[in-house]
This record gives structure tokens, sequence and C-alpha cells, in this order.
């Protein structure tokens, strides 16, 4: 799947994370200009001293092994289905940084495999 596509999907999933709300941003180049602003996971928070936080906000899988009934990405949700690598994650945040759209990450994700826990271990803690 397109980096693009999966950016989008995973993005519109990320959403329902209740850390900061969406820039909602969508300008196209023109002429002379410098590039295009897209509404794809960026999103605002703020700093202690007010200061505004432009984040890449996203998912980095939206497949679930779980069926929640009020998450969107249960298991049996009909949605669009994607996954970045740990590669691709580095590269998009990486370059919109030095592009100066975000100043950080808000990386969540789906829980794409059940975790294993060793109760031995768990309990000589």
């Amino acid at each position: 799947m397109e980096l693009q596509k999966k950016l989008e999907i995973l993005s519109a999933a990320a959403k329902y994370d209740v850390s900061c709300s969406s820039s909602g941003s969508n300008r196209k180049n023109t002429k002379g200009g410098l590039g295009n602003a897209a509404s794809c996971g960026i999103c605002h928070s703020w700093a202690d001293d007010g200061r505004c936080i432009s984040l890449l906000k996203i998912l980095l899988s939206n497949y679930c092994v779980y069926d929640c009934a009020y998450c969107v990405n249960r298991a049996s949700n009909d949605v669009p289905r994607a996954a970045f690598t740990p590669q691709e994650v580095a590269s998009l945040t990486i370059n919109f940084y030095r592009r100066n759209y975000i100043e950080g990450l808000f990386l969540s994700s789906a829980v794409t495999k059940i975790p294993i826990i060793r109760w031995s271990s768990y309990m000589n803690h």
C-alpha cells in the first residue's frame, strides 16, 4: 500500500485518541508558494506555558485482535486497515520535522497481537 494512503488511514484512526484535536488544515499550493498543507495527521497541543505545539498524530497500526464495542479499530469493524513499518514512521516524522510542519510525534496503536504475560516473572516483582 502507498505511504500516502497509509497516512490517510492511520491519521484518521488516530483522531479518536483524546490527546489533541486535528487542525483540519487543507490548503493547495499556489503559484510561487512553498507547498501544500494537508490535514493528514497534524494536530495541536499546548505546553504549560500556553505555547502551541504541532504534532504528527498517527497510529502504528489499526489492525486489532480485540473486539471492544467502543473502539473504532475493533476486529469486527469494517474499516480500511493499514500498518506502518518503524522505518516509515521514523522517515515521516523526520521529514515533517525538517519541513517545520511538526515539533513532535504522538504515536499510538491498536493491539496487533495478544501480549504474552509470564505470570511467574510478574508475581516476583
